[in-house]
């Protein structure tokens, strides 16, 4: 029955979806402080090596022109707190219920059909990945470092980036199939993407052969995006960072799905 459910599910329903939500938030009441220690990581980084190690950085070259350390760092952890909460509920959390909790399993016999499933999680990953990058952006304007009012626009860039991140780490969901290669994803996937997307330095100085593959990941246009509305640089660049973001976000939430339907019904 659920095998057939799933090959005939119907488009997915934001009604429905949100049931998935307000699911997940029911089970977070036993383990809130998961939610709330993920705040503080980026947190951290930022008092360490923004106002730490930036003590010893004069300035960074930006956009034609150059910005204190923690100015141009902060927009970095904020974009990887954002990522915090994708990979936390777009990849952790749905990969045990996938594998381990049978929780989609279960799911699929009500009439909550597979798309409702990836769209419901994108959503909740999306929830807690704004969650991080608001408080994280309540810590930067009391530090000081949004330096525009276009940095308004900073919390639907937020929104933007978590579910695109969200969207992109279900697709990790889908192919990850062993408890083993938990640490392989965050080792090779994860881990490089917060180091080497142009969070902690600009990608300007990156070797030539390097910055492509630099500017290709998610987390870079991002922390970009973010970068250009809290500093005010804002061009037809920040346009195509827009761009790569919502087309992550609609490809990646279809293939997430498709990955998902094949596991559960194979």
């Amino acid at each position: 029955m659920a095998i057939e459910a799933a090959h005939a599910s119907p488009p997915p329903s934001l009604h429905r979806a949100v049931k998935l939500v307000q699911r997940n938030i029911l089970a977070y009441k036993h383990y809130w402080i998961a939610l709330v220690s993920g705040f503080f990581e980026p947190v951290f980084y930022l008092a360490a090596v923004g106002f730490g190690v930036g003590r010893y950085v004069e300035s960074v070259p930006y956009a034609g022109t150059t910005l204190d350390y923690a100015s141009f760092l902060a927009p970095g952890m904020l974009a990887a707190s954002t990522l915090n909460g994708a990979i936390f509920d777009g990849f952790f959390g749905p990969f045990f219920k996938l594998n381990w909790m049978k929780t989609y399993d279960g799911i699929v016999t009500t009439p909550m059909s597979i798309p409702d499933i990836a769209l419901g999680e994108v959503l909740w990953a999306l929830i807690r990945g704004t969650i991080y990058g608001t408080g994280f952006l309540i810590v930067m304007t009391a530090l000081g470092l949004v330096h525009s009012p276009w940095g308004a626009l900073a919390l639907p860039a937020i929104m933007l980036s978590g579910g695109a991140l969200s969207a992109g780490a279900m697709i990790l969901t889908g192919v990850t199939k062993e408890i083993a290669s938990l640490e392989k994803v965050m080792t090779l996937v994860v881990f490089p993407l917060f180091l080497f997307s142009g969070t902690f330095f600009p990608v300007s100085l990156y070797p030539e052969y390097l910055r492509p593959v630099v500017q290709a990941t998610p987390l870079y246009h991002s922390a970009s995006l973010l970068r250009a509305l809290t500093t005010g640089e804002v061009g037809l660049g920040t346009l195509w960072h827009v761009v790569y973001l919502v087309a992550m976000l609609v490809i990646a939430s279809i293939v997430a799905t498709r990955l998902i339907r094949r596991r559960l019904i194979s």
